[in-house]
């Protein structure tokens, strides 16, 4: 079972602050967080970790459970680190997301796809079907399915668990990126319960075509849904409430644990309006981390990847470097020339450590 509401966003904001289990246990035990409530989401620590020590004097009182939205962020002492064992920041404190790597190379929907049931990407040797249990919700599509999906792929690899608590939890990442809380008909709140009722069902079909150190080719197929179970409470607004979670699909889950990359949450914040920003930044921090030759891309290829609905591959070209003028922006390390053909991809400074765990492939 996922944490509540409270030692859920307490968790969150001790882990962004760096802190590690061992001290977040002694510092939830201080908080005044039940030993029966903690034990569960800390296993293999022993019972006197959650063994509150006595404070000394007569009018010893029981600190109250401190508000994780009102209250304000720890602050912790600067530590003296030397120069030849550099510390590895953890991937929340230095705002580290992470998204599914097939959906980096072929994409969701950028506008919504209407009656579709089904909607396919190439490109190069991966295929990507999307289709859904349900024709009368729709597909996934936009810049909501997109966050939601890096939301969940950044949770599963967090937790190493295919439960995804929602609940506050998605509020509170929407509101990190400042993706703005409206209400009402056509509000966020009911768009994003509205994507997330899509992406449940959602169903992905991957094809890759493979092949082995002899030459021998051949043909990998992976399918899954997107999810195998929620559970959706709905607050104000038809807006997902305390206590909703799903459950990934195994297939997905364990997919997601082998291939996700790492992105800069701050650079999806800032190119959160897009969709075409987001898939762009996330193409070139996925392709360039491990490049290491030049790399020409034609701009059909572009096109197959992430052009969608534009008619003409001049109206695509034009729409595309607006985009790559933006994510430049975020990711200056990023080495990309842009020639007659397409873009020249070169060996970039990595935008993120490398040291920080990615199972992107």
């Amino acid at each position: 079972m996922p944490p509540g509401p409270d030692l859920f966003a307490l968790m969150q904001r001790y882990e962004a602050a760096g802190y590690s289990r061992a001290r977040m246990v002694a510092q939830l035990v201080a908080d005044g967080v039940p030993a029966a409530e903690l034990m569960p989401h800390f296993p293999g620590f022993p019972p006197s970790a959650f063994e509150r020590a006595p404070v000394p004097g007569p009018r010893a009182v029981t600190p109250r459970l401190p508000n994780p939205i009102m209250s304000a962020p720890p602050q912790l002492p600067r530590v003296q680190v030397p120069a030849a064992e550099p510390a590895v920041p953890s991937a929340a404190s230095e705002g580290i997301s992470f998204h599914y790597v097939p959906l980096i190379q072929c994409s969701f929907p950028h506008a919504d796809p209407g009656e579709l049931s089904s909607f396919t990407r190439k490109n190069g040797w991966l295929e990507l079907t999307l289709g859904t249990t349900r024709p009368d919700t729709g597909l996934p599509y936009g810049v909501p399915a997109r966050l939601l999906t890096i939301y969940c792929a950044s949770e599963a690899v967090r937790t190493r668990s295919p439960e995804i608590y929602l609940g506050r939890s998605v509020h509170e990442f929407l509101r990190m990126l400042d993706v703005p809380v409206t209400r009402g008909e056509r509000g966020n709140l009911r768009v994003y319960a509205n994507q997330l009722l899509r992406l449940i069902h959602c169903t992905l079909s991957i094809d890759e075509n493979i092949r082995d150190a002899s030459g021998r080719t051949g043909l990998h197929i992976r399918q899954a849904l997107f999810a195998d179970e929620a559970r959706l409470w709905w607050d104000e607004d038809q807006a997902v409430g305390h206590g909703s979670s799903l459950q990934l699909s195994s297939v997905l889950f364990h997919s997601i644990l082998e291939r996700s990359a790492p992105l800069s949450t701050r650079a999806i914040k800032l190119l959160r309006k897009s969709p075409m920003d987001l898939d762009v930044y996330a193409w070139l921090v996925h392709r360039l981390f491990h490049l290491s030759r030049p790399s020409n891309v034609t701009w059909q290829q572009l096109s197959e990847q992430f052009g969608h609905a534009y008619a003409e591959l001049r109206q695509f070209r034009r729409f595309f470097l607006d985009s790559l003028d933006r994510v430049r922006v975020v990711y200056p390390e990023a080495r990309a020339s842009v020639t007659e053909t397409g873009l020249l991809l070169l060996p970039s400074k990595p935008h993120l450590d490398k040291r920080l765990p990615s199972r992107a492939r």
